[in-house]
């Protein structure tokens, strides 16, 4: 006999469950006494309730005993709930009334995409939209003139949004939205403004996430609204009403802002007391809902346990039957005819499923006055205590398996799939709400919950199949956001930061630290139950065969999600997942992985061996590969495939291919509902691109065509291998695709900090001089108030870097980019061994890999230097750029430009720069060789730069991190880079070891010389001219007289040829200062062409830059913006290190070629002394200079001499300063100036000493190429004539004649009859143009 005191969870206690019992025990055996008994039971309290109401009516005691067919269960349940009913309507205080609504009797409210103004995409039930143009405005399909009404929106995204109220007589366009214009009001948080033709400060910053609760009380005239339920207080009074206004919910977005509107659909998150939603809500149906799901309650409670005790066995033991458990089934088919149809129904899942599978799961979430305080060390200890559980731990999962067990059973096909995906969707919303505070109650308590329904193992492949990635945002759920500012307040009460130099430090760094602990502790706590789930979602044997399991059908959604989101996709941008969702997702698979590759290999080195890229087991979409289209690769290198894939995996990758593609044509962006839609996880048919041709993932069965038989131990145990790999392979995906952007992001958050700090360090540096100079009172209170608005942002800036620091930038996510980055470095080293198979490697392993030194470099907060994992991994890593950028295997552009990029960033730090160093003598020889290739059909500007890289430091004036002339100006902040170019702020790092291999090299063989300095001056003679043509056009631009808009384009081509130049003088700098004997040394083949080409070249520059009436000097007196760095600065300097350092070679007197530069230089016809003078300021200044102290000059006496020289074509020439070196005393050294005098006495002297010779004699034998120099070399055959020099810069190029054409096998030096050509003595390559 049962235990009277009984009593099931939930329920009220039974007094007549004794009678009960007696009856049945009295009754006999027999499945009909043990329904009969099941049914009395669970319906006691509705009988008893029916005995009350209806006291002369016949008892249904016994019923089953009549009726064996079990027929009249209906007929219980139906007048159960229609009592049920009844007993509502009596007991009902006010119910929901559509007077004062328009339409009255419109079941469904939602956007009316024909009142909308712009264009919008929108997800089926028209609740969810995105703008697709610049200022969308949309009005719902109802509106009201009386009463108090209430909807929400939760925001997708943060920005330009105005939400509220508009009648129809408001007349919107794309510059007016809702709130612009009379009888419309609106409030947006982006800008924390409220709008009624006039704008005024009002309410919060909103997030991303947010609830905004909007309030109409047409009874007082008031709008109101909310932020999660917390009031902003009255937005407008004294609204307009009366006959012919009525008010519709109306929204204005601006381009890519979306949210998703709740007009009642499912239950407010935040009702606020006497208004209404403008949805009748579905109240019969969840007064049906609620009767039926509480008598599966009490089914499930009486279902027996693991002990196999319970009140069923009681029953089977007094009535004889052992068939408890088919009873059970069969009322709950009963119930589920009512229910079923219910639970397509989003209200009635949120309302009443949600609640009680929470209750039955005992999933409750922790109260406010249960969460230990954040101040307490307590905390932390109870953080780590609850991390230490699994997410099962306290969890019934035995009770909610058996309620899902009902509902399986005895629901529609169509009404489980509704079921299933309205709960998942609830879960969603929920978790996409904003924590209330760092505890993430609310997301904690959807996680698991989703975490209750996946570990069944029957739904959750059906989920997989039909839900996740199908029908909701499965990646979201992974996703931690950022607490609000209120949380951020709490748990970080006190910031800290300091400045990179720490000159200006503030806060209690120790308490920061404790604050970034907690905020680590609780993210991670969170991150433990979503790795949890993952574990459930990638379980590989939970079925025999594993192209059943979990893990299969996972794999080949998440192939489907990366092919939708990779680069190049179709997919419009409302489909794709946010950046910081898949960085989440990213650290969560990576996690997971991990876990499983330990698990089921052990200790063994994570590595993708290189068949995956060419076996076809992984469906790579149309991603490029590094040697080109894979279609061509097949086709070309088909038999070097045969070779190298044995048998095995070429017959278990079909297997492997057959899983992946199962979804080839289902789009986890399909949506096949139009019910409601309240968290915007729901996507719309929309967002495909195509249509889908399967509409779910069927189970796949192996034939004896793929492998013989059904897969035995062995090639279970190698699909489920192979698994793993394809889920690194997809990991990597993931990082390129947007993990990498997201890091980008953050990063930039923190510069924005560091640059915060920086105007406070200036603040106070002015605000000591102002103390100390005794300056106006009001002047220092003015600085003191602006160091108070940079405090409080710091202050902001802090609390939310506390975040980045414990949630983004935690160790074990610093370790997870570590171990990934080694991964990929291992499997690339080895498809390289490969031969030509390396071009099947896809190319977003090299982006991959690139990306992720970048951030190792310059994202993360700890720096490479202080991780001793990063210290060998980046020389492995410099070496693998070092060796293959030049690659010939990789043809495809993309990628061969990531990796050049990725050396230049290399370059770029000191830590990666000494890795680099630090490489293997024979790589960097190679390195090398590589970059001093003719720059001829290739992108060379890359590799003139980590040229300029390795001598930046060492040149003159090249010491500067930022160029002189742009120190003090304003200008729009330049675009942050990973790799920075010749003009981005880089500072100075020279590496001798470099040089000293550039050295090596060119010295070690001439043909390499002169091919790599050959190619370097034809580029600068290309790219000086350019340059120069363009000024040209703009000067002619800026002198007409009617007004002409000089495209952007052309500015920024400009600015590109004028650095590309720039870079290009710095190398020669460079090599002429390491192995000046390459140019000077005569003996050397070709050296002496390539020093009048030099000089010819250098003397052009000076001629077109020195110039003050040339269009150089009138175009940086323009100051454009867009050609800020255009100035003479960096252009003069680096021709000037290049002339001193050539001079003093030419007049050492221990050379043996001693003059020979001096003469060459003045022999060329644009040189002309000025040019040099103006280095100094002018003929004027260098004459004051040496006749002051017999030479040594006190550059600050000759500023006030050269600042008075003014520009007489400047169009600023009242104010203008010629430029001198001397004006940079802190760039140019006295030593550089110095140089520069004795550079200039020098040639003074030599034209002194060479009078009025000219280099050549009549005009009839000057030569006609150049009519500069006498034409003394002849051709041979063709007998014509040029000077030296022209034929012989001609034959470093080509060995065809000028005039005729004729190959030409000799050139004869008439004036000393010698041969200065014969046969293939030089390059005969083809012509080298400028790339």
């Amino acid at each position: 006999m049962m235990d009277e005191n009984l009593v099931w969870p939930g329920q009220p206690h039974h007094h007549n469950m004794a009678h009960f019992m007696g009856s049945v025990s009295g009754e006999g055996g027999g499945e009909v006494q043990l329904m009969d008994a099941i049914v009395q039971c669970l319906f006691a309290d509705d009988l008893n309730q029916y005995r009350g109401a209806q006291p002369g009516r016949k008892c249904l005691d016994g019923i089953y005993s009549e009726s064996p067919d079990y027929g009249c269960v209906q007929s219980l349940v139906k007048l159960s709930l229609d009592d049920a009913l009844r007993h509502h309507r009596h007991s009902e205080a006010k119910e929901w009334s559509s007077d004062g609504r328009l339409p009255s009797d419109s079941k469904r409210v939602q956007f009316d995409s024909k009142n909308s103004v712009g264009s919008f995409s929108f997800s089926d039930d028209r609740l969810g939209l995105s703008s697709q143009d610049n200022f969308s405005t949309i009005r719902a399909n109802t509106c009201v003139y009386k009463g108090r009404w209430q909807y929400e929106l939760m925001l997708g995204t943060k920005g330009v949004m105005q939400v509220g109220w508009a009648t129809m007589n408001c007349h919107f366009s794309k510059e007016k939205g809702v709130g612009d214009t009379p009888d419309s009001y609106a409030y947006d948080g982006n800008r924390q403004r409220k709008w009624n033709v006039a704008t005024y400060k009002y309410g919060a910053m909103w997030q991303c996430g947010d609830i905004i609760s909007s309030t109409l009380d047409l009874d007082r005239g008031i709008v109101k609204f909310y932020r999660n339920g917390k009031p902003l207080g009255t937005a407008f009074e004294n609204v307009k009403t009366g006959p012919g206004l009525a008010y519709f919910p109306a929204v204005s977005l601006a381009l890519g802002e979306n949210l998703t509107v709740n007009f009642g659909a499912t239950p407010l998150r935040y009702p606020q007391a006497g208004y209404f939603p403008l949805e009748s809500p579905p109240t019969t149906e969840k007064v049906k809902a609620q009767k039926c799901i509480a008598w599966l309650k009490k089914l499930v409670h009486m279902y027996p346990d693991e002990q196999q005790s319970g009140e069923l066995r009681q029953l089977e033991e007094l009535c004889g039957s052992t068939h408890g458990d088919t009873c059970l089934f069969i009322v709950a088919q009963h119930i589920a005819t009512h229910l079923g149809p219910l639970l397509t129904m989003p209200y009635i899942v949120e309302a009443c499923l949600v609640p009680a599978l929470a209750e039955i799961a005992e999933v409750i979430p922790l109260s406010t006055s249960e969460v230990i305080p954040l101040s307490t060390s307590s905390y932390q200890h109870g953080m780590h205590q609850e991390m230490r559980k699994s997410s099962s731990d306290g969890l019934n999962l035995k009770k909610a398996h058996i309620l899902f067990d009902f509902l399986v059973a005895s629901l529609e096909d169509h009404e489980l799939l509704k079921c299933l995906e309205n709960l998942i969707i609830c879960l969603l919303t929920g978790h996409k709400e904003p924590a209330e505070d760092i505890h993430f109650r609310g997301q904690k308590y959807n996680l698991r919950l989703l975490y209750v329904l996946l570990s069944h193992d029957r739904l959750r492949k059906y989920c997989l199949n039909k839900i996740l990635f199908d029908k909701v945002r499965f990646p979201s759920f992974v996703n931690v956001k950022i607490v609000d500012d209120e949380g951020l307040n709490k748990v970080v009460p006190t910031v800290w930061w300091s400045s990179k130099d720490g000159t200006l430090t503030e806060g209690d760094k120790q308490a920061y630290d404790r604050a970034c602990n907690v905020v680590r502790s609780a993210v991670e706590e969170v991150e433990k139950i979503q790795i949890d789930i993952l574990r459930l979602l990638l379980n590989a044997k939970d079925t025999p065969m594993y192209q059943d399991s979990s893990r299969a059908l996972f794999l080949a959604k998440f192939r489907t999600f990366l092919k939708e989101h990779a680069p190049g996709s179709r997919v419009p941008p409302a489909g794709f997942t946010p950046h910081p969702v898949i960085l989440c997702l990213f650290h969560r698979l990576l996690s997971i992985f991990h876990e499983l590759w330990v698990l089921e290999n052990g200790k063994a080195d994570v590595v993708i061996p290189p068949r995956l890229f060419y076996d076809g087991s992984l469906n790579y979409f149309d991603t490029h590969r590094l040697g080109g289209l894979e279609s061509h690769l097949q086709k070309t290198l088909n038999k070097e495939i045969l070779k190298c894939l044995p048998r095995s995996d070429i017959d278990t990758s079909k297997v492997l291919s057959k899983i992946d593609n199962a979804t080839a044509g289902t789009s986890s962006m399909e949506m096949c509902h139009s019910e409601p839609s309240t968290s915007g996880a729901v996507l719309g048919e929309h967002l495909v691109s195509h249509k889908p041709t399967v509409s779910d993932v069927r189970h796949l069965t192996v034939t004896s065509g793929d492998i013989e038989d059904k897969p035995g131990v062995q090639e279970q145990a190698l699909l489920i291998h192979n698994s793993l790999l394809h889920l690194l392979d997809g990991i990597i995906l993931l990082y390129h695709i947007g993990a990498h952007k997201q890091l980008g992001k953050v990063a930039a958050q923190r510069d924005s900090m560091n640059e915060n700090v920086a105007h406070v360090l200036e603040i106070d540096k002015k605000v000591k001089y102002c103390g100390e100079e005794n300056l106006h009172q009001c002047l220092l209170e003015e600085l003191q108030g602006s160091r108070m608005v940079f405090i409080d942002k710091l202050k902001e800036q802090a609390r939310q870097q506390a975040w980045v620091v414990a949630a983004v930038h935690s160790r074990t996510k610093h370790m997870h980019l570590i171990s990934l980055m080694k991964v990929i470095l291992t499997t690339l080293k080895d498809a390289s061994k490969e031969r030509e198979l390396f071009g099947f490697v896809p190319d977003f392993y090299v982006e991959s890999l690139t990306e992720m030194c970048s951030a190792l470099r310059s994202y993360f907060t700890e720096p490479p230097e202080n991780v001793p994992e990063c210290h060998s991994l980046l020389i492995e890593v410099g070496e693998f750029l070092a060796l293959h950028f030049c690659d010939q295997r990789i043809v495809y552009a993309d990628s061969k430009d990531s990796l050049i990029q990725a050396l230049a960033g290399f370059v770029c730090n000191k830590t990666t720069l000494t890795a680099l160093e630090n490489m293997p003598r024979e790589s960097r020889i190679q390195m090398v060789r590589n970059l001093l290739q003719p720059y001829e059909n290739r992108a060379w500007a890359q590799n003139n730069w980590i040229l300029v890289r390795f001598w930046k430091g060492n040149g003159f004036g090249f010491r500067y991190t930022k160029s002189p002339h742009m120190t003090n100006k304003f200008g729009p902040k330049p675009a942050h880079s990973d790799n920075p170019n010749f003009t981005q702020v880089t500072a100075p790092c020279p590496s001798p070891t470099f040089q000293q291999h550039v050295v090596e090299v060119l010295k070690g063989s001439s043909e390499v010389a002169t091919a790599f300095l050959n190619s370097l001056l034809i580029q600068l003679n290309w790219a000086f001219s350019e340059f120069i043509g363009m000024l040209q056009e703009i000067q002619n631009a800026s002198n007409r007289p009617e007004r002409v808009f000089i495209d952007s384009r052309q500015l920024r081509i400009c600015a590109t040829c004028f650095d590309l130049a720039l870079a290009l003088l710095r190398v020669l700098e460079m090599i002429v200062n390491i192995a000046p004997e390459l140019f000077t040394d005569l003996s050397r083949p070709n050296a002496e062409s390539l020093l009048s080409r030099l000089c010819q070249l250098l003397c052009q520059v000076l001629y077109r830059v020195s110039g003050y009436s040339g269009c150089f000097g009138y175009v940086v007196s323009l100051e454009i913006p867009g050609l800020e760095t255009i100035h003479h600065y960096p252009i003069l300097t680096a021709v000037t290190g290049i002339l001193i350092t050539l001079v003093k070679t030419g007049y050492d007197p221990a050379s043996p070629n001693s003059q020979v530069v001096s003469k060459v230089l003045l022999s060329e016809p644009n040189f002309q002394l000025n040019s040099v003078y103006h280095l100094l300021g002018g003929q004027d200044a260098v004459v004051a200079s040496d006749s002051s102290l017999g030479g040594a000059v006190d550059v600050n006496s000759l500023l006030p001499l050269t600042q008075g020289l003014s520009t007489s074509s400047s169009p600023n020439s009242g104010n203008a300063i010629k430029f001198s070196l001397r004006n940079y005393p802190e760039d140019v050294s006295r030593e550089e100036i110095e140089q520069v005098e004795a550079f200039i006495r020098h040639l003074e002297a030599c034209v002194e000493s060479r009078g009025e010779q000219t280099p050549g004699g009549d005009d009839d034998s000057l030569c006609t190429i150049c009519y500069a120099y006498p034409a003394l070399a002849k051709f041979d055959p063709c007998h014509h004539l040029s000077c030296r020099g022209c034929v012989t810069q001609h034959l470093m190029n080509r060995t065809d004649c000028f005039f005729c054409k004729a190959t030409i096998n000799k050139v004869i030096d008439m004036s000393s009859n010698t041969f200065i050509y014969e046969g293939s003595s030089v390059d005969k390559s083809s012509d080298q143009k400028p790339k």
